[in-house]
């Protein structure tokens, strides 16, 4: 494959996975704190640098989140950026109807209250990955991942039915 051809596939990969990459960004930034169009860029450039280590072992959208989500890893300890609040407002939306979008923003909304780590797993569910693929992500096995995503569910309807509001789980 030409260096050319490499580009070509390298730029139609990252626009068929742009939004998910700007939701791996949005989860991991503290929106006072960093611009997210510049921390897409840290990402989109981390994974140039290792496009070629992709080896097909997995789906390439389980390897994006992998190295997006190492990238904003490494931006927060770099940075000394807490996880304490998370961009959701910035993340990209689709149309959907009045009372969808009022759910979505409960789900948001609860979602800033959630520990990063059960943050990290309930993106992940969001955007279509099966257990086995979060598994691979954060190191869990699939059916840890599984009951792991049930007590997250478990907490977001608690707090968006009103239960769990202004405590910290």
């Amino acid at each position: 494959m030409t260096h050319k051809e490499k580009q070509d596939r390298f730029v139609a990969m990252i626009k068929e996975h742009e939004r998910l990459i700007l939701r791996v960004c949005a989860m991991y930034t503290n929106c006072g704190r960093a611009d997210l169009r510049d921390l897409y860029q840290d990402a989109v450039c981390a994974l140039w640098e290792s496009y070629d280590t992709f080896k097909g072992n997995s789906k390439i959208s389980t390897w994006i989140y992998s190295v997006t989500r190492y990238t904003m890893l490494n931006y927060m300890r770099s940075h000394r950026v807490e996880m304490s609040s998370v961009c959701i407002d910035e993340m990209p939306e689709r149309g959907v109807a009045d009372e969808t979008e009022r759910l979505l923003d409960d789900v948001r909304e609860a979602l800033t209250l959630l520990p990063p780590e059960d943050r990290d797993l309930f993106v992940m569910w969001m955007e279509g990955f099966d257990n086995e693929e979060i598994g691979q992500v954060v190191g869990l096995r699939p059916g840890n991942v599984a009951v792991r995503i049930t007590r997250i569910k478990k907490k977001i309807r608690k707090i968006v039915n009103g239960e769990g509001r202004g405590i910290r789980l």
